[in-house]
């Protein structure tokens, strides 16, 4: 009989303590608890719209009525405009809990410059006196994970010639990137690399770092000027081991200049003839032949010729009227009638020119295939014909002979000449008067 008493009192006792701990987990009165059960994406990741789910569950023992709760965002979670942060729950019953429980969900965005690591965000519940309590939740934020090929550093190519070509590649995210694949291509297999693949390999690049990846190109000799485009393709792995792929275009231009070789051809009558070839592997358009102002030679009539267009391999003949300044300036007719100051200054400017060789200065201008002007300088070695040279030296050998006298040889010259010319005269009046005493004599 006595271990019956001691057992019941043993169970109430059990019996109490159980009623306890269920009115301490579970009241009389209402309580309401609220857990986060659910985010999407998870983690969150940076610039991304996130969705959070809560629970609220009613462990007490009373209804519980008009329960509102405020999430209240903070950075790097920001409000989306239009959406409602508040939310009330009409009624809540006793003992409301796991499944049967309410559901509360809630939308933000993620700053697109949030980096990575465990951010809070807080959930309000405010009561009818105007009062209330906060509660905090944690939420894993990814940093964006984004390559941007940001600079290509070529954007003319010229066919045949083997050509550098630069790609920069960026991490304009916020977490680091790894196992880089990068690789382009052109449709038609006008530009190709040489010495190497169209395929890179980068083992990472950092938050805010560039890489760049540099190539030998060649763009078909043949091929037609124009703008190409090249297909840009970057693999790389994410944190979470995901593989992503960023796809691009980029244009590069072939054609631009393109060079000539300018010969002489040939010399008669003055006019001075001489051969254009466009020896480049572009095409040249609107193209004209000048000759300078220059100190050796001088142009009659026309100093420039148009030409129209070259193709590459292309060439034609151009022509002018040119002769030596020198053999012109100093030829005897012009000094003869110069005054001493111009005769002074013809000998300053033969021994100027006393030194200077045969080339000709000639500029070729011309518009290249994107449509820039151009001036390409050539010197050419120029011969005249033999009646022409000899001409030259003459007229030439005069000229020196006139720097070399004196000033005053000119005037004594002149004086002999006058001399002369009296003694004839004297000697020519002596003879008519012996002549007119003959002829008196022999009438007599």
């Amino acid at each position: 009989m006595r271990i019956d008493i001691l057992t019941a009192a043993l169970l109430l006792a059990l019996c109490i303590s159980a009623a306890g701990a269920f009115a301490q987990e579970y009241p009389a009165t209402s309580s309401i608890e609220v857990s986060l059960v659910n985010q999407n994406p998870d983690p969150a990741r940076a610039g991304d719209t996130l969705e959070l789910r809560f629970m609220v569950e009613n462990k007490g023992g009373t209804d519980a009525t008009n329960v509102r709760y405020e999430l209240v965002p903070k950075y790097p979670f920001v409000k989306i405009p239009g959406e409602d942060y508040t939310v009330t729950i009409s009624k809540i019953s006793a003992y409301q809990l796991g499944d049967d429980s309410a559901t509360i969900k809630f939308e933000v965005m993620v700053d697109k410059n949030a980096v990575k690591g465990v951010n809070e965000i807080e959930l309000r519940r405010i009561y009818s006196t105007g009062s209330s309590t906060t509660k905090s939740f944690e939420i894993d934020v990814r940093g964006t994970e984004y390559a941007q090929i940001i600079y290509v550093d070529k954007a003319k190519l010229y066919p045949g010639n083997e050509t550098p070509l630069t790609f920069t590649i960026t991490n304009v995210g916020n977490s680091p990137l790894r196992d880089l694949v990068f690789s382009w291509s052109e449709e038609d297999g006008v530009i190709l690399p040489v010495y190497s693949d169209d395929t890179k390999y980068i083992k990472s690049i950092d938050v805010g770092e560039s890489v760049e990846v540099e190539y030998t190109v060649v763009a078909d000799v043949n091929a037609d000027q124009g703008l190409y485009q090249l297909d840009l393709t970057l693999q790389y792995e994410t944190e979470s081991g995901v593989t992503e792929e960023l796809s691009t275009k980029a244009g590069i231009f072939i054609g631009g200049e393109t060079d000539f070789d300018v010969t002489f051809s040939e010399s008669s009558e003055g006019v001075t003839s001489l051969s254009l070839a466009n020896v480049g592997n572009n095409p040249a358009y609107s193209v004209t032949v000048r000759i300078p102002d220059q100190p050796n030679y001088r142009v009659t009539g026309s100093t420039s010729t148009i030409v129209g267009n070259l193709d590459k391999g292309d060439y034609t003949i151009v022509s002018f009227q040119i002769s030596q300044s020198t053999a012109a300036a100093f030829s005897p007719q012009n000094f003869s009638q110069m005054t001493p100051d111009q005769r002074t200054a013809m000998r300053d400017s033969a021994a100027r020119t006393e030194g200077l060789d045969n080339s000709l200065e000639v500029l070729i201008e011309y518009t290249d295939t994107t449509g820039i002007r151009h001036v390409v300088e050539k010197d050419v070695p120029i011969q005249f014909r033999a009646a022409d040279t000899d001409t030259a030296t003459a007229t030439t050998r005069f000229a020196r002979q006139s720097v070399v006298s004196s000033p005053y040889a000119t005037y004594v010259m002149y004086g002999e000449l006058v001399a002369v010319l009296v003694v004839a005269l004297v000697c020519y009046r002596k003879r008519e008067k012996i002549k007119a005493l003959i002829g008196k004599k022999k009438k007599g």
